[in-house]
């Protein structure tokens, strides 16, 4: 019986140190998820200039990040709900705004992403090729669903808009937390500016895109502006995301119980 009890014990113990440290576990998870999603994005860049490698392309590493980049925003937004409730104040209404709009962005980014597309009976990289090697005029079968193109392009850029305004609401979070507070160590400058320049990119390629359903052609600085989303923003997200992964495992170090001992 008394070893009973003594099992009942190590197994509460356990329950409250892993729910204790959930947080921190949580942002660990989600930096290193987005860490590698953006260093896949890059990847893909490379990809496309040589070509796959062993069968392995990148439309398919884009794949890959997409769905990377979903579950890491989701967790990351789960840990700002979950320390909501350990803080007070503005600081409070702030966890609960950031978490609320990181996991806002992820219905709106994968039911632009997935959703709608699915609709057209295609996938977002086809369409957006399409669109990038339309010469001649969009196909009839894009432009038969035009209203649901639009659709895609007006989430796509409100999808960036949240995204920007949960990192500028974390930041703001950030400056409010105690020195103990691992908030208070996160790379909220290279993640608003990585999330700034993915907005800017966002909407100036999705307005060359709408010149392109108009019968236009793409503006002659388009690439710049891929560059801009597909490498500059990974790069700036990468270094962030690889602090913010240094800072939740020494977060969670410290805040096990052979830490307090």
């Amino acid at each position: 019986m008394p070893s009973s009890d003594l099992l009942e014990d190590d197994f509460a113990n356990l329950e409250a140190d892993t729910r204790r440290r959930r947080p921190e576990l949580l942002l660990t998870v989600a930096s290193a998820l987005l860490l590698v999603g953006n260093v896949l994005l890059i990847l893909a860049v490379f990809l496309n200039f040589v070509g796959s490698v062993g069968g392995w392309d990148g439309s398919k590493t884009i794949w890959v990040a997409f769905g990377m980049d979903l579950v890491g925003v989701a967790l990351l937004g789960r840990a700002f709900l979950v320390t909501a409730g350990q803080a007070e104040g503005r600081s409070r209404l702030y966890r609960l705004a950031a978490g609320s709009l990181l996991l806002l962005w992820v219905g709106l980014t994968a039911f632009w992403r997935f959703g709608l597309p699915a609709v057209m009976g295609t996938n977002i990289q086809d369409l957006f090729l399409t669109l990038i090697t339309s010469q001649a005029g969009v196909p009839v079968r894009i432009m038969r669903y035009l209203t649901v193109v639009y659709e895609i392009l007006s989430l796509w850029i409100l999808s960036a808009f949240v995204f920007v305004l949960a990192h500028v609401i974390i930041l703001m979070d950030s400056r409010l937390a105690p020195p103990h507070d691992w908030a208070r160590g996160l790379p909220v400058y290279a993640w608003v500016l990585g999330a700034g320049v993915s907005l800017v990119a966002t909407t100036l390629i999705a307005i060359a895109f709408v010149g392109v359903l108009w019968g236009g052609s793409l503006a002659g600085n388009f690439n710049a502006w891929v560059v801009a989303k597909m490498i500059v923003a990974p790069n700036i997200f990468i270094s962030g995301y690889a602090s913010s992964l240094q800072l939740g495992r020494s977060a969670a170090r410290a805040s096990s119980p052979l830490a307090e001992d």
